[in-house]
């Protein structure tokens, strides 16, 4: 059975990429640009990430509190479970099988703001602070709203993408590059053994040293729409960035990152994802 290794922060990962599409190098090009990166400006754009304070204890706490209850409408709904007790750390003590899991998930990976019983929408002044202009959930060309993502990780699971770029798959089908960017907020659970990797800097690499599918991925049996990256200049290192609870993870869209394997015994890993553009 073919596989392949990565490392994170000092470790080495085998994964399986049986049944994966083919991976080959990309044009001699470099796709993020000044015309092409909503962050270029910013003065991390070097590493191509930083992380941000953004939320009050309080705010946090609020925030927390209404994704337990959004989960547990999910669980009780698709599962018809008891949820008595529920914390998100403990996700996995409820939810105990892969097909009971992927019930969940396939709710909780294309979320709206109103599936959620806290006001989401407060918080894109707080991004646009951050990065200094305005911000619109609404993708420019395609003039469809976009999702958010619940990413549940249980421990010692494959719940995770393997290493990949966000604007692949625009590029390959429509040639189009999505001036987005992306905000990866801790919840739950979230440490040094299961925070999301990334490649600092693989944002600036030319496609031509970037081995990849063309046409999603498989990683350990599961299939994924995203397209898997194998290597990139040689490499095959990712490191967990560090975020902390009431912080934001912002990073390009042109980022490697992915592969966020959960090293915890007893903790889920809980975080929000979306994307937001510049308006």
């Amino acid at each position: 059975m073919p596989t392949t290794n990565f490392e994170i922060n000092g470790k080495t990962y085998a994964v399986s990429i049986d049944g994966c599409p083919e991976f080959r190098y990309g044009k001699n090009a470099v796709l993020a640009g000044v015309n092409t990166d909503i962050v270029y400006s910013q003065p991390w754009y070097a590493e191509g990430y930083t992380a941000a304070d953004f939320l009050s204890v309080d705010e946090f706490a609020f925030l927390k509190s209404g994704l337990t209850a959004s989960v547990k409408k999910i669980i009780t709904e698709e599962l018809g479970f008891d949820t008595h007790g529920f914390t998100l750390e403990k996700y996995h003590h409820f939810v105990r099988t892969n097909e009971e899991h992927y019930k969940v998930v396939s709710r909780t990976r294309d979320l709206f703001s109103a599936d959620f019983n806290f006001p989401i929408e407060e918080m894109i002044p707080k991004f646009e602070k951050i990065l200094g202009f305005s911000l619109t959930d609404i993708d420019p060309m395609l003039k469809e709203k976009l999702h958010i993502i619940v990413r549940i990780n249980r421990p010692k699971s494959n719940d995770y993408n393997p290493p990949h770029k966000d604007i692949y798959e625009e590029v390959d089908k429509n040639d189009y590059i999505p001036p987005f960017v992306n905000f990866w907020i801790p919840i739950a659970g979230v440490t040094e053994n299961s925070s999301l990797p990334i490649v600092p800097g693989s944002h600036q690499i030319s496609e031509a040293e970037i081995l990849r599918t063309f046409d999603g991925g498989v990683v350990e049996g599961n299939t994924y729409r995203v397209r898997m990256i194998r290597e990139w200049s040689g490499s095959h290192t990712l490191e967990r960035a560090a975020v902390k609870d009431g912080q934001v993870l912002l990073f390009s869209s042109h980022l490697i990152h992915g592969l966020a394997i959960n090293e915890e015994e007893d903790l889920s890993r809980v975080a929000l994802e979306f994307r937001l553009f510049k308006s």
